[in-house]
């Protein structure tokens, strides 16, 4: 029983370690190539050179590829997937689609002077559906350059060195349009009175220029054509269609005082921000979006957010007068908003407090008067057809009266005497009776009729005009009372 135990045992082993290999044969059997196409151009002329990747008896997945090539023969234009890393490197990243065996890509090129010349593969790394690593076989494209129209080539230098911050770059213009921050487009820029491939801004005029390190890594950086300046720049991907690039504002905006301003270091990069007064780990940036609009962003430190705001109303270009007395006003309230509201709250309610004392005092006025009325019962209902007021006259001297009463009076008798004239009731009869009686017309003169009044008739009378006149000014009421004993 024990041998044929052993036997058994021993056959099992036999049959696993047979089978090993067999699966070490199977995992080596998926491999890959790379290859290029090959071409003839002519100089000047623009050409493409398509790239693929293949995985056999399986689905491709992930690609990175290395190629080296000769600056002095050709020089890259673009690519898909295909980055510039410095003048003659390139890198190719790119994934399958899920389903197909294989990845292409394509470069584009500008034939620079007669030759033959090749595009080489450099360090590859290409994996299945799996994940796992294929081995793929080196490729390469020969490149025939015949004669052609040297007047097609751009006159676009490359390789001026650039120092910043005592740290030395170098200005290429070997990087394809697929690496161009969101918002901008190649184009040309101006150093150093010599023409090189940059990237600009068309709605906003800013400029990219792409400087590569010592150790071989290019980025683009915001370029200030007007004092030959570099500064940082950051392309921050907001969402699949949105995005954003950071720079230092410079002289572009001037913020409010309680802003104070620092350095903040932001994937590797120092840019220049202000600090949130009101809010710890939040910074105010300055950044434009891959519409051409420029304004400042409000960066989460913590969770590395970026939000649009607005920009402070104090904060103004330094071309504008930002010193005027208006803008002065505006930064003070903005500095003591919590003094101007409560102010702004106390003179509310003085105001609400005058209001409601002026009410009550109206209140108990209009209820005085009723009661006035009530007891003198006069008739408080509005005339309709309102009569202008009597305007006060000056009191007329006794010798101005007098005389105005004779004129009247004369008046009066003439118009009588005219009527009696008129009429047939005048005869000599009366005259005559008025003879019999004694009194004549010599004797009935204006001066009798002046003694008949004496001054203190005129007097009373004035006195009676002007209590009149007060009754009808004042809120109060006056009574005389005359006694008839």
């Amino acid at each position: 029983m024990k041998m044929k135990f052993t036997k058994k045992i021993a056959t099992i082993l036999l049959s696993v370690c047979l089978i090993v290999p067999c699966f070490s044969v199977m995992a080596l059997a998926a491999n890959g190539v790379i290859f290029f196409s090959d071409l003839e151009t002519s100089v000047g002329d623009e050409f493409t050179i398509t790239g693929t990747a293949v995985v056999s008896g399986d689905v491709i997945g992930d690609a990175t590829i290395h190629m080296t090539y000769d600056p002095s023969y050709m020089r890259f234009e673009e690519g898909d997937g295909v980055n510039a890393d410095t003048d003659g490197n390139l890198t190719f990243r790119g994934s399958g689609d899920g389903s197909s065996d294989r990845i292409e890509f394509t470069m584009k090129f500008q034939a620079l002077q007669e030759g033959s010349t090749r595009l080489e593969q450099g360090d590859a790394m290409v994996t299945d559906s799996a994940g796992s690593s294929v081995a793929c076989e080196e490729g390469y494209a020969d490149v025939t350059i015949g004669a052609g129209d040297p007047s097609k080539i751009k006159d676009v230098a490359s390789g001026t060195s650039v120092t910043i911050d005592g740290q030395e770059y170098t200005l290429s213009g070997d990087f394809s349009d697929s690496m161009i921050p969101a918002g901008f487009t190649a184009g040309e820029i101006t150093y150093n009175d010599s023409t090189y491939k940059g990237a600009v801004q068309e709605k906003t005029g800013l400029q990219m220029a792409y400087l590569v390190d010592g150790d071989g890594k290019g980025d683009f950086w915001m370029y200030d054509s007007s004092d030959s300046s570099f500064s940082p720049a950051e392309q921050v991907v907001i969402s699949d269609t949105y995005s954003i690039v950071i720079f230092d504002a410079g002289s572009k905006v001037s913020m409010p005082s309680k802003y104070s301003k620092g350095n903040l270091e932001i994937n590797g990069k120092t840019f220049e921000i202000w600090d949130e007064p009101d809010r710890d780990g939040f910074y105010v940036l300055y950044a434009v979006n891959n519409d051409g609009e420029e304004s400042l962003y409000l960066y989460d430190s913590v969770e590395h957010t970026y939000q649009r705001m607005e920009t402070p109303k104090s904060a103004t270009p330094p071309d504008k007068k930002s010193a005027s007395k208006f803008d002065a006003i505006l930064e003070k309230i903005s500095d003591h908003l919590i003094w101007f509201v409560a102010a702004a709250a106390v003179i509310v309610i003085l105001l609400v407090i005058f209001l409601l004392v002026s009410v009550v005092k109206l209140h108990n006025r209009n209820r005085e008067l009723d009661d006035l009325y009530d007891e003198y019962e006069l008739d408080d209902e509005p005339q309709r057809n309102p009569v202008k007021p009597i305007q006060p006259v000056k009191a007329e001297k006794k010798s101005q009266f007098k005389k105005r009463q004779d004129d009247d009076f004369e008046d009066d008798y003439d118009d009588f005497d005219d009527d009696f004239d008129d009429d047939d009731y005048y005869d000599d009869d009366f005259d005559d009776d008025y003879d019999d009686e004694g009194i004549s017309d010599d004797t009935r003169s204006v001066d009798e009729f002046d003694d008949y009044f004496d001054d203190d008739d005129f007097d009373s009378f004035d006195d009676y005009n002007i209590k009149k006149e007060k009754r009808k000014k004042g809120d109060t009421f006056e009574m005389d009372f005359i006694d008839l004993d």
